[in-house]
């Protein structure tokens, strides 16, 4: 028997899917320019929710690698942040953007596939052999690094508003390791809110593991 939240989500989208007289799709959700089963998921995720909860799918900052041991190599090879999509259909992030301590614009056409990650490096030509294919691995603009004293990421949607903050430090609670001795910054998963400390580990993997589930989440 079809559930009656599923018929109503399929009546929806056959409702939506009617262009306006812009010629502008309203049911594609995702931006991809179909109306796909991605769109579909989407639909499904916010019903329920009052427009209010809906509206934008965030990706989360999920793992930090501010200070590279000297075993692994030099920070500016090194350094890298993780974003992971948690929701069961691909996230489109083109004019997303991470800010404060480092700046990264997601260029338009950049997805995060349903359950992957997408890296932000220092050096993207190391970090791309170190990711999974298919993982998008962008390189944050101008010279500086990641303090290894810490400081305020931000990741930004494209309409300017804040998605998260996240504010690291190599004292306060912050897990030692990460700070020059192997490990990344690994987030907990859900439902840790990745702005405490509490919130965070560190990486079981020498260097974390970029692109790739976190490797404390096994545990």
């Amino acid at each position: 028997m079809t559930h009656p939240n599923f018929r109503l989500a399929i009546a929806s989208l056959s409702l939506l899917s009617l262009a306006d007289v812009n010629g502008q799709c309203h049911a594609d959700l995702n931006g991809n320019h179909m109306v796909d089963n991605h769109d579909l998921l989407i639909l499904l995720a916010d019903y329920g929710q009052t427009c209010e909860d809906a509206g934008w799918h965030d990706p989360i900052l999920s793992e930090i690698h501010y200070n590279p041991s000297t075993q692994q190599g030099s920070d500016s090879d090194h350094e890298f942040l993780e974003l992971t999509n948690l929701h069961p259909f691909d996230l489109h992030v083109g004019g997303w953007s991470v800010a404060d301590g480092i700046d990264c614009a997601f260029p338009p056409d950049t997805w995060i596939e349903a359950g992957g990650h997408l890296v932000v490096a220092n050096n993207p030509d190391t970090l791309d052999a170190l990711v999974p294919d298919f993982t998008p691995v962008l390189g944050w603009s101008g010279a500086s690094g990641l303090h290894n004293s810490g400081e305020t990421l931000r990741l930004i949607r494209p309409d300017g508003s804040v998605a998260q903050t996240v504010t690291y430090s190599d004292t306060n609670g912050w897990p030692e390791d990460a700070d020059g001795g192997g490990a990344s910054l690994e987030w907990l998963g859900m439902p840790h809110n990745n702005a405490m400390s509490t919130s965070w580990v560190a990486s079981s993997a020498l260097g974390g593991s970029p692109g790739l589930p976190n490797s404390t989440w096994a545990d």
